[in-house]
């Protein structure tokens, strides 16, 4: 909950266009919100949408303009770039954040009361508040952290997210495996 209260600070920091999928991902890893170069190319695209032109204006279909996306090579990599005025987030998620104390209060008390062994995967100490700090000590669950990760650490670490999750479902019978669990260490 801790975390919500700068959240306003972020999306005021996050630009609300781009020219194109490119300047995207460079801002996006330029944020640090993810690290992973080929992880951010792959996401990114799906998270925008092109801009809505407004109706006074409209592109001619005579003067060889569209309002459709179009492909441009760029540095030998196809990029789709609008025709129209560049791209906008698919999701306004200033527009949650009536809902985010609701789904966020709670959290960790919720995690903590699932019967069942736990692991949790985060970028950062500073991601554990007071609640999950105390129960980590107490051995309730498995923290692993991802100090070279951005904010998903599935994206920009997936093979170490991998390994750390089937060395965990092995060491807790959950699965078999055909590899060492303790050739990964958990980190806490």
């Amino acid at each position: 909950m801790d975390a919500l209260s700068a959240m306003q600070g972020v999306l005021k920091r996050r630009p609300r266009h781009f020219s194109s999928k490119r300047e995207a991902i460079e801002w996006v890893l330029k944020s640090g919100q993810l690290r992973n170069n080929e992880s951010a190319r792959v996401s990114m695209g799906a998270q925008l949408k092109p801009c809505q032109k407004k109706e006074n204006e409209r592109v001619s279909s005579e003067a060889g303009g569209g309002t459709l996306s179009t492909l441009q090579e760029e540095d030998g990599d196809k990029e789709e770039v609008s025709t129209e005025a560049g791209y906008t987030w698919r999701v306004d998620l200033g527009a949650s954040e009536v809902y985010w104390a609701g789904w966020y209060s709670g959290m960790s008390r919720l995690f903590l009361s699932v019967p069942a062994p736990k692991l949790l995967l985060l970028a950062g100490p500073d991601r554990l508040d007071t609640e999950l700090t105390r129960a980590h000590m107490q051995g309730k669950f498995q923290v692993q952290m991802f100090n070279h990760a951005g904010h998903s650490v599935q994206e920009d670490l997936p093979d170490k997210v991998a390994d750390v999750i089937t060395s965990f479902l092995v060491r807790q019978r959950i699965a078999q495996g055909t590899f060492d669990p303790g050739a990964i260490r958990p980190s806490c």
